[in-house]
């Protein structure tokens, strides 16, 4: 049986930082990104506000994201990133992250599937992209991103 390759190109690396999360409900959490920064060799942009993540926690540990970034382009263009996601977390993860410990990509499954919405002309290919993301470091209020296009 011939089996389907799924090809990628790396798009960016996304580095954010963040806020300690406050605790809207029970199980819900919200994280208010301070800023970061979007570097790739198409396009490098600053994180600014408002930018955030609605995390819902489940019952089993694991995090659904809910993110939202506003980006400005180092030549001035607007663009939106929004991205659902899941992190794969235990008590243990769960323990380190709420002390404010860094956690390495390789100790968790955390994935995004990352949109863009743009109105300029410049930057209008992003609009009709999908990707995917996959985190490399996590905790200690980093989050550092791989941003893939998916071809």
């Amino acid at each position: 049986m011939n089996v389907p390759t799924l090809e990628t190109r790396w798009l960016m690396k996304l580095d954010i930082s963040f806020d300690a999360p406050a605790v809207a409900t029970p199980n819900r959490v919200v994280i208010n990104v301070t800023d970061g920064r979007a570097e790739g060799p198409r396009f490098s942009a600053d994180v600014i506000a408002p930018s955030g993540d609605w995390v819902r926690l489940q019952d089993d540990g694991n995090w659904k994201i809910d993110a939202r970034l506003a980006l400005r382009t180092d030549d001035g263009e607007s663009i939106f990133c929004y991205y659902s996601g899941v992190v794969v977390m235990d008590d243990g993860l769960n323990a380190r992250f709420g002390a404010g410990e860094a956690i390495s990509g390789t100790e968790t499954y955390l994935r995004s599937a990352p949109n863009f919405e743009t109105g300029s002309e410049k930057y209008a290919w992003l609009n009709d992209i999908v990707c995917v993301g996959r985190a490399s470091t996590f905790g200690a209020g980093k989050l550092v991103y791989d941003i893939f296009e998916i071809l």
